[in-house]
Order: C-alpha cells, then structure tokens, then sequence
C-alpha cells in the first residue's frame, strides 16, 4: 500500500477551514503527536454508516506489514480528542490491538469538521448516494449553507448536489438498500422519475432481485410511466410510420432521446413532423426538478431561476 497522495479538495473548502498557524488543515510542518487511541472519540459528523469488512482486511494487513503511512486527523476535546478524518486507520489499528495511533491534532469547528468528513470519503473512497446525500443535507440544515456553497465546498456542480438530495425522497426501505449495495446511485436516480401511480419500493425490488442495470431499469420505468395505448398520442416511431414505410423509421430518433434523457435524468419525447421542423417533450414533477432541468440546460447562462 503506498503512501497516500494529497488530495484536491472543493473549490471553496478553503473558506470553510481557518487559516494560519499550525493548527490549519494540511498546514507544512505541523506536529505529528502519538495519542491513547482510548482518548479518541468517533466523528459525530462522519457521513459514512458502512466500512466495507474487506476493505479494513486490506487496510490491517497494510498496517501489519507497513505500518501507518498517513496521520490520522483529530481537533482536541477536553481531555479527550474527537476524530476528524482517517476512521479507516483507527479501526484497522484497533483491530490489531493497537494501543496508540500518530494523529495530527487540528482546531476546526463544526461546519468545517463535516466538510472535511465528507470530501474524505468523497476522495478516497465511494460514499453511497443515500450517505452523500445526508452530509449534503446536514450542511444545508445545520450550517445554513445554500446548495452552490455545497457544491463549491466539495468540487461538484450545483446539478449534482441536487439530484443527490432527491435521493432522500426515496422510501426508506429504497435507501435502505442504496445503502447495503443493493442498488446503485444510479438506480436511484432513475426511481425518482416513476410516476407517483406506480410502487417505487416494489420496482427497486424489481430491480434488485433480476440485477437490472441502470438503463434497463429507465427503461422500465419509461414503460410504467406511458400512458395506455387508447390514451396517448401516436409515439415518435408509429408516426414516422404513417408517413414511410416502417423500415425506414429513423432510428436516430430514439438514440437522440435516449442521449437527452440520460443526461437530464427525465423522460424525454422527440416528435418529428413533416420536413425538418418538430419539438422537444421534457418532463419535470416538481419545482424542484424544473430548477434542476433549467439548470442543466442553461448552465453557464443563468446562476438561479
């Protein structure tokens, strides 16, 4: 296992942490100090509920072998001392009976403890979406933090962080299942545009219990949401039909759906009329989704709606 590289952190993160003195995070020449892992309390900020039990194998066997290439992070509390980042580290040097542990003592407050709980997981390994989206909501809530200060504290886009936060509509037992690996972000994210007639609980079981992939599922969710065939509109493909030959229905069609529906998270209709002329069908069900879907589409042009 080799040393761990610096890592880049949010675009404004920096704001976040205080600056100056030994005490600043990732500061040049700062002490590094043995401590009584026993002194050591968790993270009341850690975003992440599971640690992969092969991960820490790996870590411990590391250890064992290496030793600790990387101080933990902990800011003093009292007489004790609150873990800041390196969780992994602590519990792999637990486990072999470790009884001390180098940590790099830090003064940072709440907000900043989160943020950096965060990007570390964020950076160094996966959180899932339901975990991520609960430090995102934490920040929000707690901190009075707006969804772009979110996004520029973590180096993500604005559209990110709030998709990620939708996940949280989700019925628990679907986050529940984010959680244990059952389903993927993605996943989630194709849950959220079934419409509210349909189960999404019994789909996510759908789709965990035939190991559908992310595409099959929008897919699925595509045909749960259209309406009966004696209520809707002829679809793209049946009224290129009625105007040439069914084998020469353009195939394009359905390929320039599926590009904008996979980048806007949504349902999407391509209707083509007679010469070149036709429209654009985007789907949204909430204020919220419209804000997320004009914030992809405007990008650059516009900060809010």
């Amino acid at each position: 296992m080799s040393a761990e590289r610096p890592r880049r952190l949010g675009r404004g993160l920096e704001a976040l942490i205080p600056s100056g003195g030994a005490n600043a995070v990732g500061a040049p020449g700062t002490d590094v100090q043995r401590i009584r892992i026993s002194r050591i309390r968790p993270n009341p900020f850690q975003p992440r509920r599971e640690f992969d039990p092969d991960e820490l194998a790996e870590l411990e066997a590391s250890l064992k072998a290496s030793g600790l290439l990387q101080p933990i992070s902990v800011r003093s509390r009292g007489d004790a001392y609150e873990l800041v980042a390196g969780e992994r580290r602590l519990r792999a040097a637990s486990n072999l009976g470790w009884t001390e542990i180098s940590a790099i003592v830090h003064d940072l407050d709440d907000r900043t403890m989160l943020v950096l709980a965060l990007v570390e997981n964020l950076q160094r390994s996966n959180l899932n979406a339901v975990e991520e989206a609960h430090g995102y909501r934490r920040l929000i809530d707690d901190f009075q933090l707006t969804q772009q200060e979110v996004a520029d504290a973590v180096g993500k886009d604005r559209t990110t962080v709030t998709n990620l936060l939708r996940v949280l509509t989700l019925p628990a037992e679907v986050r529940e299942m984010v959680e244990r690996g059952e389903l993927t972000s993605g996943h989630a994210r194709a849950l959220l545009a079934l419409g509210p007639q349909h189960s999404v609980l019994g789909l996510a079981k759908e789709a965990a219990a035939a190991d559908l992939s992310v595409r099959a599922l929008e897919q699925r969710v595509r045909e749960l949401n259209a309406p009966p065939a004696s209520e809707r509109e002829p679809s793209t493909s049946e009224k290129l039909s009625l105007r040439a030959p069914a084998t020469q229905a353009d195939p394009a069609v359905r390929q320039i759906e599926d590009q904008i529906r996979s980048y806007l998270q949504t349902d999407v209709r391509l209707r083509v009329g007679d010469g070149q002329r036709g429209t654009i069908e985007l789907t949204f069900y909430s204020n919220d989704d419209l804000v997320r879907l004009l914030d992809l589409i405007l990008r650059d042009s516009r900060r809010d709606f």
